[in-house]
């Protein structure tokens, strides 16, 4: 399983290309402000059609231009017992990045803040 993808709303860029504030979005739109501010800021878990339509009608663009794919770092997490586990374990293994366990975590967390104590 890849991680770190998730779905970006587009609202600040699409209200800037018409010099919208937040709140005369919402006005227009006849939304709340607090709705336009989760949605900007990642904090809304979904979206309703009536709202995109509102948001859609108000800015002048299609339902896929309010949202974009963001594919985060790549990322893959193993899946406990998954059948990719051992792979992604044995690629972990034989990277010959540097190795932080319990012992040396402070070294490293240390070394990292300049050796700041």
């Amino acid at each position: 399983m890849v991680t770190g993808a998730h779905i970006k709303v587009r609202l600040p860029v699409l209200r800037a290309e018409i010099g919208l504030t937040q709140r005369e979005l919402a006005s227009k739109a006849g939304m709340r402000p607090n709705t336009i501010s989760a949605l900007e800021r990642g904090a809304a878990t979904g979206i309703r059609f009536e709202t995109m339509v509102k948001l859609c009608e108000t800015l002048g663009c299609q339902p896929g231009d309010l949202f974009e794919l963001d594919e985060g770092d790549g990322h893959q997490v193993p899946v406990l017992g998954g059948r990719d586990e051992d792979a992604l374990l044995l690629k972990r293994i034989s990277d010959p990045g540097v190795r932080v366990d319990g012992p040396t975590f402070m070294q490293e967390l240390l070394r990292g803040q300049g050796g700041r104590q």
